[in-house]
């Protein structure tokens, strides 16, 4: 029987219980149709995982059992999306949390098409969030994706956290992604536990050459992903999947 999964607000230990959020108590008693005694997957704020039970009473609370492995990936990767035009972030987001993406920066890129105003930049940053958490919760995940506000390129290159910068581009030919991701497995080894790779996806013009020169400058490998063009919404979901294999996750 399929064991739903559901994030909970308090750290357990067994036989402790934690209230449940009223979108997962709804998603559960509702949707699912589940009852006290019904078994539960509770993670808790530091991405624990306790196999639990539906505890009766009201709110709705789930008692803990025992404790579970967790599904987090082993590398952090953090997809800098340049920004896209209509509902294709929430794809972005949707999918790449599916994948294993740990982070979504929205970034304001040259050609981006999309330059909303600021009430309804927290607006759609607050959607964001809501389906991050609900696609982490559909994958089984042990933690949900950061979200952040959109971010300039300068600003997230400058963070000093990266292990590797990856930006595809179009117009590369001579290194392609695999040749990159197979130099990091082989010096960092597999699985390439606690490293941080920051992908830069284009938006639907794709990244300008002033871009490419100025991640060039931070330390970014520009590389190709081969012979044809993919949308931007689909591009950054394929390289983090493509990263996370080479580095030791995705089987």
């Amino acid at each position: 029987m399929f064991v739903p999964h559901v994030f909970v607000e308090e750290e357990l230990a067994v036989g402790g219980q934690a209230t449940l959020a009223p979108d997962d108590a709804h998603h559960l008693l509702r949707v699912l149709r589940r009852r006290p005694g019904d078994r539960v997957v509770a993670v808790t704020p530091a991405g624990r995982r306790w196999l639990s039970q539906l505890a009766a009473g009201t709110p709705p609370r789930v008692r803990a059992v025992a404790p579970l492995p967790g599904s987090e990936p082993p590398v952090h990767v953090t997809l800098g999306q340049g920004l896209p035009k209509g509902a294709k972030m929430e794809e972005v987001v949707r999918h790449g949390t599916e994948v294993g993406v740990s982070r979504f920066v929205p970034v304001w890129a040259a050609r981006s098409i999309s330059r909303p105003r600021d009430a309804a930049v927290a607006r759609r940053v607050e959607r964001w969030r809501r389906i991050a958490r609900e696609a982490a919760r559909q994958a089984q995940r042990s933690a949900v994706p950061r979200v952040d506000p959109p971010a300039t390129l300068e600003a997230l290159l400058a963070e000093a956290a990266w292990d590797l910068i990856l930006m595809p581009w179009e117009e590369e030919e001579a290194r392609g992604l695999r040749q990159e991701l197979e130099a990091r497995a082989a010096a960092w080894g597999r699985p390439a536990a606690g490293r941080r790779v920051l992908i830069l996806i284009g938006p639907e013009g794709g990244w300008e050459a002033e871009e490419v020169e100025a991640a060039r400058r931070a330390g970014a490998r520009v590389v190709t992903l081969g012979p044809r063009i993919l949308r931007t919404e689909t591009a950054g979901v394929l390289v983090a999947g493509l990263v996370l294999h080479a580095l030791g996750d995705l089987g």
